[in-house]
């Protein structure tokens, strides 16, 4: 499977963008073949950190187990599948508008290569910038009192 590149601009500081994308709970809201996750996922990434992620593809379910090979806080960061072949790294980079965020997926397994395309990964990537320009706007609000 070739590369399939992503990027978006997340009108947001890097470091809270890093921090939201970087934490695994938040794949099955805005990956679109993503249905769960299991192992360490309610913070953001730290090198050596493994996770599973319950996909859907043309052949039904399937669990890809990865962990964190590659660290910079803010700046980049490479997960890889445990037990097969792939990668996917996340780039980092303060802009004038926010943060440049690129996402490259790198031949996943058998089925997952099947089942990543351009389309899904277009979507998927749109669908985080939405849900990380979402949790930045809650959280600058506060909470509000009477």
């Amino acid at each position: 499977m070739a590369p399939i590149p992503m990027e978006a601009t997340i009108n947001g500081p890097v470091e809270q963008v890093f921090d939201i994308i970087t934490q695994v709970r938040f794949w099955p809201q805005w990956h679109v073949l993503t249905r769960a996750v299991t192992g360490t996922v309610e913070r953001p990434f730290l090198p050596g950190d493994e996770f599973t992620e319950f996909i859907r593809t043309a052949v039904g379910s399937k669990e890809l187990t990865w962990k964190v090979e590659a660290y910079e806080r803010a700046k980049h960061v490479t997960i890889a599948l445990v037990d097969s072949p792939g990668s996917i790294s996340y780039t980092f980079e303060e802009v004038p508008e926010g943060t440049l965020f690129r996402r490259i997926v790198n031949g996943t397994g058998d089925e997952a290569s099947r089942t990543a395309t351009s389309e899904t990964e277009a979507q998927s990537v749109a669908n985080l910038k939405a849900l990380v320009e979402d949790v930045l706007a809650r959280e600058k609000k506060g909470p509000i009192f009477p």
